[in-house]
């Protein structure tokens, strides 16, 4: 009921909230904004360790990209002005000013206004657990310029985080970052203060946020309800268990636990049986309810890149492309709200931070193979409202995974090297159904005597949808 209200009395200021229900028809296209687009440079490198000219104004000129892939919400880099070289964003020094480096507050305004011309909507990336100074000098921070405002010095650790040792993690610095009391009712309510006017005053539509396990459920809880806008949370850790206290305070999570199942089975030939255990284990876990709000990726700016010779040696290879195709298939079609990093189309192979935060602005090629498979992808899903329906397993063994979206039928293997052919018994359609692969013209199965076969080859992924539905997206 508040969140209701407060929409309410935000659509009278022109503010149209987004709700976490209106997000699982969403995909988004997570960009650094750094790093997506320049007005400024022209240059074919830089130092990846400060800024190398991305703005606001680049990203707005280079909207056809997102939308001719099909995506239609982009999630860009914290806004707010930033200690010196402090590109990526988390390192806040005056949160009520806009990041010169991006642009100006217009710019800013104009870029939201852009995409949602184009029916893309923005979602931010927020920071609220910390400012960006490493010393003891708060005084170089606006709002927040005492230590008063801010936990006594000390370190969150390796241990720390490998425990779940909350009582440090929310308390001591990341990174010697200082460390916001939110326990302080002026740092609650001048953070709470503050997301409200960000969100009316730039018209967001949805928060990313930041270094969530780091601060109380019962704070982020009064955040998230001030913006009445969806929000999904940072938790960096793979363990369903500790991550099931964050959901109510946020509507969802960045799906880590899914992100290491998916990337363990699709990189190392894994059992495809595992991704039917962790979804089992994610509704027991989690419940029904809050699983379509959940956000799955297929990389992100934290973590080497699918693609990189860090994950285990091997460099971009044939195979290697097929896997992260299948991949990047699972995650845009499976339950959730998902979530493509910048560059994935273009097969960009960064390793660990920050060489998988590349410059993006001499790469948009839309005739890449991986730019339009991912298009039709977000084409299929769009065709058939595929994010609001429900995800139903459809076949599980070691080799072959199967499921539906409403009309939207998805197969995938983890075998590369032999063909799998199933005989599918369990589905939704009628006798007499053409489906065809939109992946691959004229690749089509008849349904019959209430069954269909399909034929996945050297671990190809198929994506079937009705023929009347196929003939209208073309």
């Amino acid at each position: 009921m508040f969140n209701q209200i407060l929409c309410i009395m935000m659509m009278i200021s022109l503010h149209y909230c987004r709700t976490k229900e209106e997000w699982k028809n969403r995909t988004i296209y997570q960009l650094l904004t750094d790093r997506y687009a320049s007005t400024k440079s022209n240059s074919t490198s830089c130092n990846l360790g400060n800024y190398c000219g991305g703005n606001f104004k680049g990203i707005e000129k280079n909207l056809d990209y997102i939308k001719n892939l099909g995506f239609d919400a982009i999630w860009i880099s914290p806004i707010v002005q930033n200690y010196d070289g402090a590109y990526h964003g988390y390192a806040a020094k005056n949160i009520y000013q806009i990041n010169e480096h991006f642009g100006t507050a217009q710019d800013l305004k104009d870029l939201v206004n852009a995409c949602h011309q184009k029916d893309i909507w923005v979602m931010i990336d927020i920071v609220a657990n910390h400012m960006g100074n490493q010393d003891l000098d708060f005084s170089r921070n606006y709002p927040f310029n005492s230590s008063s405002h801010f936990h006594d010095l000390c370190e969150i650790s390796d241990t720390d985080f490998a425990t779940h040792n909350l009582v440090n993690i929310e308390r001591c610095r990341l990174f010697m970052l200082a460390d916001l009391n939110q326990d302080n009712s002026y740092v609650a309510n001048e953070l709470i203060n503050w997301i409200k006017w960000v969100v009316s005053e730039f018209n967001i539509d949805g928060i990313r946020i930041d270094t969530a396990m780091m601060v109380k459920g019962e704070f982020w809880k009064k955040f998230t309800e001030a913006t009445g806008i969806y929000s999904i949370g940072e938790v960096f850790d793979g363990d369903m268990g500790f991550l099931k206290q964050f959901i109510g305070p946020m509507d969802g999570l960045l799906n880590y636990p899914l992100f290491f199942t998916l990337r363990d089975v699709f990189l190392h030939w894994g059992d495809m049986y595992r991704i039917e255990s962790f979804y089992y284990n994610q509704l027991q876990t989690y419940g029904k309810n809050n699983i379509p709000y959940m956000a799955q990726f297929n990389d992100n700016h934290d973590n080497a890149r699918f693609l990189s010779d860090e994950v285990n040696g091997v460099s971009a290879s044939a195979l290697k492309i097929l896997q992260f195709k299948a991949f990047t298939a699972f995650t845009l079609t499976s339950i959730g709200v998902p979530i493509m990093y910048y560059g994935s189309e273009q097969l960009f192979t960064g390793g660990g931070d920050p060489k998988n935060r590349e410059i993006m602005w001499n790469s948009f090629n839309e005739n890449s193979d991986t730019y339009k498979f991912i298009k039709k992808i977000n084409q299929a899903r769009k065709a058939v409202n595929a994010g609001a329906q429900e995800q139903v397993q459809r076949y599980a063994d070691n080799d072959f995974y199967a499921f539906t979206r409403g009309q939207l039928f998805a197969a995938f293997t983890s075998k590369y090297d032999r063909d799998v052919i199933r005989k599918i018994t369990y589905h939704p359609y009628a006798d007499g159904t053409k489906l065809c692969n939109v992946l691959f013209t004229g690749d089509c199965v008849l349904v019959q005597n209430g069954s269909f076969q399909v034929y996945l080859r050297n671990g190809e992924v198929k994506i079937f949808l009705p023929e009347n539905i196929v003939v209208e997206m073309e």
